[in-house]
């Protein structure tokens, strides 16, 4: 059984692509991680459906 697609979108200018895909850019945050970042607008307020 194929497993269905699930799509993370920025919560500041709705940028939708799927989660953990190459469209998503990164950002290490010391005491935080690494944090997914829309290559829109830079923001890390981003929602997963994960």
């Amino acid at each position: 059984m194929a497993s269905a697609r699930t799509d993370s979108r920025c919560l500041s200018c709705g940028f939708t692509a799927a989660s953990g895909g190459e469209e998503w850019a990164e950002v290490e945050v010391p005491k935080l991680g690494r944090l997914t970042q829309c290559p829109e607008c830079n923001s890390t307020n981003v929602t997963s459906g994960r």
